[in-house]
Parts: C-alpha cells; structure tokens; sequence
C-alpha cells in the first residue's frame, strides 16, 4: 500500500509541476504559492524513504486541495481552446449560392 500510495503521489506531484508551467501565470500568486508550498511538502515526504502511507495521503491531500484553482484554469482553459477551435472551423466555411 505504501508503494502504491508513494507511485500515485509521485504521478500527482509530475502532473501538478507540469499545469504549473503550463498555467501557472492564470492563477494568483498567492493560489501558486501555496501550490508551490504543498507540491514541496509532499516531495520532502517522497525523498524520506521511511515516510508512512498516512504521511504521504496526508500531504496528497493538502495538494489536492491547494490545487483547485490550478484546475479550474485548467478547465477554463480547454473550454477556450475549444471555443477558438469552433470558430476556426466557422472561419473555414464559405457560403454561396449555386445557379
């Protein structure tokens, strides 16, 4: 379970760097600070070999939860992407009429 737990946080902890340098600059400072803080944290624990699987879920948890605004932007962001792609694929079309 320890395994498991440390594998799952460490996939957490790759992810949450990455929306990070992807979206970072969408989110308050303060909101990427205590991002930056808990993805720290959790990565302290992941560095000491003997950390527990309560340790670890612990320090998951608080990332969870200082990551929500991290993904609403990135929600916000796919629905803008989305959007844009719409009206391109609206730019394309040319409409005529045929005698």
């Amino acid at each position: 379970e320890a395994v498991e737990a440390r594998n799952a946080a460490d996939s957490l902890a790759h992810q949450t760097e990455k929306s990070l340098s992807e979206l970072g600059e969408k989110i308050g400072g303060d909101d990427r600070a205590k991002i930056e803080a808990a993805l720290n944290d959790l990565k302290e624990v992941l560095k000491d070999e003997s950390a527990t699987k309560d340790q670890i879920d612990t320090k998951v948890k608080a990332l969870n939860e200082a990551s929500h605004k991290l993904a609403e932007a990135m929600y916000k962001n796919q629905s803008e992407n989305k959007q844009d792609d719409k009206k391109n694929k609206d730019d394309d079309v040319i409409d005529a009429e045929v005698e």
